[in-house]
């Protein structure tokens, strides 16, 4: 009797054993390799994402060379280029030059004049770096009105655009003419290009 409890409690102790033993791999496996193992494919994902950063790094640092010899050689046109720019003492022969365009295309001048220098609209903290090729022009915006036809002001802007001159049309605002139907009020904002003046004068 004593032989058969005893084997009895021997069994019990040894399905305790077991359980016990796969409750600890259980709470090894939930809270000590799980984990880890998520831990180990993180650093996997964060290896591959660095080497991909890296990569690219490289590729930049090996474009370096080029990309600056591609910005002097802009920089050198830009400055060849804004040697052909009239200086701004020759705003008034462009102020002329445009009053003879529109008398030969029939566009009507009631008054030219230049405006202040176009400044940027954004405020300082949200001002975007300056444009390199500013060292070497300036724009002078001169404003027309005038009264013409809408075959009047397109050949006057073709003739203005297309002429030695560097001129861009900036705005251009029509209305109708009540006195006179035939032609239409424009208000027309051109930006003249000139040689930007040496720092210090």
């Amino acid at each position: 009797m004593m032989r058969v409890r005893s084997t009895r409690e021997q069994r019990l102790l040894v399905v305790a054993v077991v359980i016990l033993a796969g409750l600890s791999a259980w709470v090894y496996y939930a809270y000590v390799l799980t984990p880890l193992f998520r831990r180990v494919v993180q650093l996997g994902q964060d290896i591959r994402t660095t080497s991909i950063t890296l990569r690219h790094i490289e590729q930049a640092i090996a474009q370096e060379p080029q990309l600056r010899q591609e910005s002097d050689r802009l920089r050198e046109t830009i400055q060849a280029l804004s040697t052909s720019l009239p200086s701004k003492e020759e705003l008034p022969s462009v102020i002329e030059l445009l009053s003879d365009v529109a008398s030969q295309t029939g566009v009507k001048i009631q008054t030219i004049f230049p405006q202040r220098a176009f400044e940027s609209e954004e405020t300082p903290a949200h001002a975007k770096p300056p444009d390199k090729g500013r060292d070497f022009y300036t724009q002078i915006p001169i404003q027309i009105d005038a009264l013409g036809g809408f075959h009047q002001l397109g050949s006057f802007l073709s003739r203005v655009e297309s002429g030695p001159q560097p001129i861009q049309l900036k705005s251009l605002r029509i209305s109708g003419n009540p006195k006179e139907p035939r032609r239409h009020t424009m208000k027309i904002v051109l930006a003249v290009y000139f040689a930007a003046s040496p720092s210090g004068s």
